[in-house]
């Protein structure tokens, strides 16, 4: 009786697998949907509902991708319960690998408001570190996923044991199953039966917001990973492009193109700044949030106040920009002077393989010592490989840095150690020199006080009192490190560049003076330069961003070799500026002084290019991807 009963045993068993993987997806849209509900927050509850119903085209999209080929070994007739056993073995190691995947997305979501692309590329490069965000900061997420997997090893082994019968030995019987299976397979991984195969732009018919909803991590991770060396088809040429960035970057009065073969790499002719042989330090501030910093927002929070007093003595920058939203796109800017594009790799992970400005070396052979000290482990982003790539002599990360005060854990590092440690290898440098500190402790997540004796505002385990809390101590951990400089001999001889790598996620307002509400929002970022004996204080409404910073220093310092960069000095003459905002490479912008222009290439409409602004956007774009794959942007230093 039994026997008969489960004839149908591996159909059975294959139904629940869906069933399983089907409600995994469910529970993760419906925890995203929760947890960013600040942003699916003008939803109905209709479209909720239509993008639970039609998110299931992406999840079977993925299922068939990862799993079709283990459903279809579940149903071949083999009569032998240890396979059965096996297959359900790896089904049951890709519930646990999607749950993890999915956990990561939900985060990352709430984080940066968009699923994962091509972020889990860096897991590898990385992986010590996610490990410890796993067991430490979302241990809780790590225990279920965990114990849910065991489970489901344990039930569906149980099942195969007390349920399994020999397969069905009718042969037509067989024959159609297996090639039904198939079939579906198939269909399911194309997306449909649609002409082309499913894609991301596919669930944004709807709205983009819903379409988020329709969407799972693991679905644009695949789809982003597969296309990311695809650069987006711009209809114009690269003759046409060049020319229209040329003359809106070159100031014949300061500059000059010294080779037809780097058609973007410069040589100043003349100076606005005699810095000459003065002292240069970076500090690249990890998500500093303008609106938080009160000289800078006409706020009243009391986190910044020796950030602030430095602003009163400094120039400040009321119109700067990030040129990305993360960190290593604040890098590539301020290293390499360009934006990411769709279609490039990130820097520390190839893109520097091709002809890049290295600031660091160009300092080096006008006789400047110099050090690269990031307060995070030295993995992270690949940036120790990084700095001696540029031209640092010594790079330093979370691990060779001593840590005094008593902490509680978190994964990043700690800026007053790391400031102190910058300061003693700065103290070691000949001169000239060029310092370069990132600092770490306002990374996210925010939600923890890491020092109580620095505890602004008391904790309550919200994000914004958390970032206000770090920020305070990171600044804290500025001041103490201005303070002890001022005390060097090399102080008044010294330029300090401060900005940050990106505004900070998830606690972020709009404070200050816009282009664009929205462009703000996104990419505006705190930044002056410091330098008492050279700058009188002043606030300017210059317009500038990240790859500004090359052609300011090289300006200031009165460098004669050749850069390239797509910004200009801060200090030049030239009021015909412009910046370029990328965000992820798939919504790009530009804010001139005489207008604005943006294009989001997920919208399968066509760009429109009838302005003045939007064909420089335009041609940046194609003249930044162009000339770096055919290694045209600058000659390669050895």
């Amino acid at each position: 009786m039994l026997n008969n009963e489960n004839k149908l045993f591996r159909l059975k068993l294959t139904g629940i697998y869906l069933l399983i993987f089907f409600a995994i997806f469910a529970i993760a849209r419906l925890a995203l949907l929760i947890s960013a509900g600040s942003f699916f927050k003008e939803l109905s509850a209709w479209t909720i509902l239509w993008s639970f119903f039609a998110g299931l085209r992406f999840d079977i999209f993925v299922i068939s991708i990862f799993c079709g080929a283990l459903l279809f070994l579940l149903n071949i007739p083999v009569n032998s319960k240890l396979f059965l056993k096996i297959v359900s073995g790896f089904l049951n190691v890709l519930i646990l690998i999607f749950s993890f995947f999915l956990s990561a997305d939900i985060i990352y979501f709430k984080i940066f408001e968009k699923h994962l692309t091509t972020e889990p590329l860096l897991v590898q490069s990385h992986f010590s570190y996610f490990l410890s965000l796993a067991f430490s900061d979302y241990i809780l997420v790590t225990l279920f996923v965990i114990i849910l997997a065991i489970s489901i090893f344990y039930f569906s082994f149980r099942m195969i044991d007390k349920y399994y019968v020999p397969p069905n030995r009718k042969v037509i019987f067989n024959a159609v199953t297996l090639v039904v299976i198939i079939l579906l397979i198939i269909i399911a991984a194309r997306g449909g039966l649609q002409e082309r195969i499913l894609s991301i732009g596919d669930a944004y018919k709807g709205g983009r917001i819903g379409g988020d909803l329709k969407l799972n991590g693991i679905f644009t991770s695949l789809i982003g990973i597969r296309s990311r060396t695809i650069s987006n088809k711009i209809d114009i040429s690269f003759d046409e492009a060049l020319k229209i960035v040329q003359d809106n970057l070159l100031y014949e009065n300061e500059e000059l193109f010294p080779d037809d073969k780097y058609p973007l790499m410069r040589q100043r002719i003349k100076f606005n700044v005699n810095g000459k042989n003065y002292n240069v330090v970076v500090i690249l501030l990890e998500s500093w949030q303008k609106d938080y910093i009160d000289s800078l927002a006409g706020s009243n929070y009391g986190v910044t106040p020796n950030f602030d007093a430095l602003a009163k003595e400094a120039v400040v920058f009321d119109r700067f920009y990030a040129n990305g939203q993360r960190s290593i796109m604040g890098l590539m800017s301020v290293f390499f002077g360009f934006p990411y594009v769709k279609g490039l790799t990130y820097m520390g992970y190839g893109l520097e393989n091709y002809g890049q400005t290295r600031l660091p070396l160009i300092l080096k052979t006008n006789g400047y010592d110099n050090v690269f000290v990031q307060g995070d482990k030295r993995e992270s982003d690949n940036a120790i490989a990084l700095a001696n790539f540029l031209g640092f002599k010594n790079a330093f990360g979370k691990q060779d840095i001593p840590v005094r005060n008593d902490y509680l854990s978190i994964s990043k590092g700690y800026d007053i150690e790391a400031f102190e440690f910058f300061l003693d290898k700065i103290r070691f440098l000949k001169r000239p020199f060029f310092g370069f500190y990132f600092t770490t402790t306002t990374h996210i997540p925010y939600a923890k006080t890491i020092l109580k004796s620095l505890e602004k505002y008391p904790e309550d385990g919200t994000e914004i009192t958390g970032y206000l809390n770090r920020l305070y101590y990171s600044d804290f951990a500025l001041g103490e490190f201005i303070k002890k400089a001022k005390q060097e001999d090399w102080f008044d001889n010294t330029i300090f560049i401060m900005c940050a790598d990106h505004q900070a996620y998830g606690v972020g307002g709009m404070s200050g003076t816009f282009e664009k509400t929205k462009v703000d929002k996104l990419f505006k970022i705190p930044m002056i330069i410091y330098c008492p004996s050279l700058f009188k204080p002043e606030k300017r409404d210059t317009l500038g961003s990240q790859f500004d910073i090359i052609p300011t220093i090289i300006d200031i310092l009165n460098i004669e070799n050749p850069y390239s960069s797509l910004g200009k000095s801060l200090f030049s003459k030239d009021d015909n500026r412009f910046v370029f905002l990328s965000y992820e490479g798939e919504q790009i912008y530009l804010i001139s002084n005489n207008g604005y222009a943006e294009q989001n290439w997920q919208d399968n409409t066509n760009p429109d290019m009838t302005s003045r602004d939007a064909k420089l956007l335009f041609s940046i774009e194609k003249v930044i991807y162009d000339l770096i794959t055919s290694n045209r942007w600058m000659k390669k230093a050895d």
